[in-house]
């Protein structure tokens, strides 16, 4: 079998690259990459690395070909409309390089009525997959739980949480955990070509949320949120990302991202790690660094 991870350098696609070594061989491996150069410690231990940009589309057949599974992460690029076009090529050189298996790696705010401003291409990619000559799996992950821990010195400096997100409630995993989850789906025919929504174990209000950041630092952390518009301004580097960020906590707000699921657990076998665990951990890490 042959496994090929695209945005192998990528934050999710390192931890995806990380947990396919631990149960794939390295030649049963390829890594499609835009910048071979930042996978070198890979092609060390025997894996195939292939450059391909996403708007390149024989740059891509050439990097799919031969290929079993593959697992696209979505770059990170916005507006929507360059990622779309990104994800329609990745699909039709997979098409044209005969990819057996296509796993999609997304994000849960695919629905027709979300606001946060990358919605539509999250909603294209399960459309445009349905609409291909592809068997695939179509999976949707929560919040991520990594930029919390980084984020702590801020809020504590600012004393609150500052999400707009009202009274919407938000679930977390962390990247390490949607790793393992892909992995296992990729090397177990039985649990491909399902949709897959991966969660935490609960959701959290930002009052819990401030709450337990508070327990984690010993410091006051209470929910205190700006206005759309002032997180708008205040995050918005680059130049036109804070209303992107800003509109994903409206998402937030009308209840759209706290989806809970038992799907990481009936693909793994096991549970998440807690969100309280999983911060206490990263953020102590950093503190001694």
């Amino acid at each position: 079998m042959i496994y090929n991870i695209t945005a192998a350098t990528g934050q999710l696609g390192s931890k995806i690259v990380e947990a396919a070594l631990k149960v794939i061989k390295p030649e049963e491996l390829i890594l499609t990459v835009r910048s071979p150069k930042r996978a070198s410690q890979y092609m060390s231990q025997g894996v195939s690395v292939k450059k391909a940009d996403y708007n390149a589309e024989i740059e891509l057949i050439e990097a799919f070909k031969n290929t079993d599974v593959l697992i696209y992460i979505p770059s990170i690029v916005v507006p929507n409309l360059p990622r779309v076009t990104e994800f329609e090529n990745a699909v039709v050189a997979a098409e044209k390089a005969k990819v057996k298996h296509f796993i999609y790696v997304g994000f849960c705010a695919d629905h027709e009525n979300n606001p946060f401003k990358m919605s539509p291409a999250f909603g294209y990619a399960h459309r445009r997959l349905a609409s291909s000559d592809l068997e695939y799996t179509y999976i949707r992950n929560a919040m991520y739980a990594d930029p919390l821990p980084p984020y702590m010195p801020e809020l504590i400096k600012r004393e609150k949480l500052i999400y707009p997100a009202e009274e919407g409630k938000i679930s977390f995993i962390s990247r390490s955990d949607i790793a393992k989850a892909v992995i296992k789906i990729a090397t177990d025919k039985k649990l491909q070509g399902n949709k897959y929504t991966l969660t935490g174990n609960r959701n959290y209000s930002m009052v819990e949320l401030a709450s337990l950041l508070s327990e984690i630092s010993g410091k006051t952390i209470k929910y205190n949120p700006m206005t759309v518009e002032e997180f708008a301004v205040t995050y918005d580097q680059p130049k036109g990302f804070g209303t992107t960020l800003a509109s994903l906590y409206v998402a937030a707000a009308y209840n759209l991202l706290g989806e809970v699921t038992n799907d990481y657990k009936t693909i793994t076998g096991e549970e998440t790690e807690d969100l309280y665990n999983f911060i206490k951990r990263e953020y102590r890490s950093k503190l001694n660094d």
